[in-house]
């Protein structure tokens, strides 16, 4: 699911071995079939119909020793993974049509690095159709727990969003670089300089990496299909480390860049940290990022649970890109508040909070003024200093004299 192609090609049981020596023993007894892996004694095109469904059937890995594999309802992260791609799905949404209304409604006026954030949302939103189906196929299953079939359904889904991942992240970049330069570009120094370079590494980085991935294999099914003995992939692991070191760079640059212009600004301590802060969020796209080379780096260690660790690093995806959304769309939403909260419908729900907070107030006060006060008797018992309260609240106007003769007149308290 990321632009440098998750490491699942060279996972035991996975797709390298797959590919030279995936080899099935089947035997059929009641309907039940056994899939072991084997070394070279079936060639995979010469099985027929019924034993390569039996093969798609049965586990796309070997279990530990002393486990066995569970096919019918395997643990798993479907719950969680829904959870994480509506979540961000919503965040992205929604700091985007606050940019665009933003835009739009307020300044009324649309710029390039507008546009292309709209661009990058839409490639965001096209990312969650493969992602959602990744979720139903494989949701973090152990992989001796997966059905081969599904396997291959993941494979696939891993190789389309891998292509979309990269067109993705190089917009939102580009919207951000450009909304840099709109900001802080006025005249050509560093700032202005660096940004135009950072947006032509970035486009010939992704433009390469994409037409790498698309056409990584020969066919183009045997970078999913592991059945395809035929043919050849390229290895991925040069193209893994160039994206992690660009990623790391471009995303490095995105966050100090603005923040060496901000503090130069000759505006209040406050401001220069307020603005610092709201450019400051494309600090979350990096730690996701981070996040998920590292369970990309696990991944190359796991021999036989390709499935499960290339979901984690998958769904890692999810937070680095769109955070990298709304890190875009932070500069748009102070404008955008302070609109909101100065508008006439706000004012009047404003009004009208505070006046039903002041009756509020003035009844409890009047409560607290009509309820006798209760004093503890020496002995223990509850009682009131006043049978008639009523009468000094409403001779408060009195002295101080008048009002001590009344209580000292009246009944006795005890």
């Amino acid at each position: 699911m990321s632009g440098a192609s998750l490491r699942h090609r060279q996972a035991c049981g996975g797709y390298n071995i797959l590919h030279s020596h995936f080899i099935a023993g089947l035997a059929t007894e009641n309907g039940k079939v056994e899939i072991s892996l084997l070394w070279s004694l079936i060639v995979m095109s010469t099985l027929s119909p019924e034993q390569r469904q039996a093969l798609l059937d049965g586990p796309a890995g070997t279990p530990p020793p002393g486990q066995a594999s569970n096919l019918i309802e395997p643990p798993n992260l479907l719950v969680a993974g829904r959870t994480v791609l509506f979540l961000f799905w919503t965040l992205a949404s929604v700091s985007v049509a606050i940019r665009i209304y933003t835009k739009v409604f307020l300044l009324g006026l649309m710029r390039l690095s507008d546009y292309t954030i709209l661009l990058a949302w839409a490639l965001f939103m096209g990312y969650f159709g493969p992602a959602w189906a990744l979720s139903a196929a494989a949701p973090g299953v152990d992989q001796w727990n997966l059905r081969l079939k599904d396997f291959i359904a993941m494979l696939y889904y891993f190789h389309v969003n891998s292509i979309l991942y990269g067109i993705c992240i190089f917009f939102i970049k580009l919207s951000i670089f450009l909304q840099l330069l709109e900001i802080f570009g006025q005249t050509r120094d560093y700032v202005y300089w660096s940004c135009h370079i950072c947006i032509w590494a970035n486009f010939l980085f992704y433009f390469i990496s994409t037409f790498v991935e698309i056409f990584s294999c020969h066919p183009m099914s045997k970078a999913w299909d592991v059945l395809i003995t035929e043919g050849s992939c390229l290895n991925m692991d040069l193209l893994n480390v160039i994206a992690g070191a660009v990623n790391s760079v471009s995303d490095l640059t995105i966050v100090i860049l603005p923040q060496t212009r901000i503090w130069q600004l000759h505006v209040a301590l406050d401001r220069r940290i307020a603005v610092g802060t709201v450019f400051l969020f494309g600090v979350t796209a990096c730690v996701a990022s981070v996040v998920r080379v590292v369970h990309t780096v696990l991944l190359l260690d796991a021999t036989n649970n390709t499935s499960y660790f290339s979901y984690l690093a998958g769904m890692w995806t999810l937070p680095e890109l769109a955070c990298g959304i709304i890190a875009g769309c932070l500069p748009s939403m102070p404008k955008f508040f302070r609109s909101v909260w100065q508008s006439s419908t706000v004012a009047k729900w404003r009004h009208w909070l505070r006046r039903l907070l002041s009756i509020r107030t003035r009844s409890q006060q009047a409560k607290d003024l009509e309820a006798p006060a209760r004093l503890v008797h020496p002995k223990g018992h509850w009682v009131s200093p006043e049978p008639y309260p009523l009468t000094s609240i409403g001779s408060r106007a009195s002295t101080a004299q008048d009002s001590t003769s009344s209580t000292v007149n009246g009944p006795d308290c005890v």
